[in-house]
């Protein structure tokens, strides 16, 4: 019998909650949920907050880059709650969290966050920049760490880019990528988190069991 895969909330459970909010958060591990994704990046003052845009305007009560805010200025989320900092998240009982880091730099940040919660085995962070993803890797080799794709990078890559990379490394490519490639992903299942899916049932149809499904809801 294969190993089931973890399931993570995208941003939370998004499909019902405001995304990257503790409320969504909180919902996936109440829907049965193993954990969430979520995204991070830094504030002018160096606090790790969770946002997946560049600007407040589209999940807060206001508006502006959050990166030239410092954190006692950040505005409260449309939902009532204030912004999260990964802090307050890695103190919810996830068995795993997927912290995506957005934009540059941003790594050191995350990474001083989640060792100082002591998480680092219930962390694996991501990000679509690799150098990122690196830097994070060669400050810290214990870190769990993955490279993300969007659907047409992933579907140019071949069997030689993908041998060649890191045996540590997590995949994060979209199902689409896989579905369309299954042979290419087979021998790095247990070390895939795939994205891009409404539902865990989008993924039964493959021939493997992946380590990981990001998903909007159950």
């Amino acid at each position: 019998m294969s190993k089931q895969p973890l399931v993570l909330g995208h941003r939370g459970l998004s499909s019902k909650h405001l995304e990257n909010s503790m409320e969504a958060f909180r919902a996936a591990l109440a829907a049965g949920m193993d954990g969430f994704e979520l995204d991070v990046q830094p504030t002018r003052d160096g606090v790790c907050a969770v946002l997946h845009d560049e600007d407040l305007a589209r999940t807060a009560q206001g508006s502006g880059l959050l990166r030239k805010m410092k954190s006692a200025e950040l505005p409260p989320l449309k939902n009532g709650e204030p912004l999260p900092r990964l802090a307050d998240v890695l103190e919810l009982p996830a068995k795993l969290i997927n912290v995506e880091l957005k934009g540059e730099p941003g790594w050191q940040q995350a990474l001083a966050t989640v060792e100082a919660a002591e998480a680092l085995d219930r962390v694996l962070f991501s990000s679509f920049e690799p150098s990122e993803v690196l830097q994070l890797w060669a400050a810290c080799e214990t870190a769990r760490c993955g490279f993300l794709w969007e659907t047409d990078e992933a579907l140019d890559l071949t069997a030689e880019e993908l041998a060649d990379l890191p045996g540590a490394l997590w995949f994060h490519p979209p199902l689409k990528a896989v579905k369309a490639k299954p042979d290419l992903w087979a021998p790095y299942a247990d070390r895939l988190a795939l994205w891009g899916m409404k539902t865990p049932a989008e993924a039964q149809a493959l021939p493997f069991a992946p380590a990981v499904l990001i998903v909007d809801g159950i």
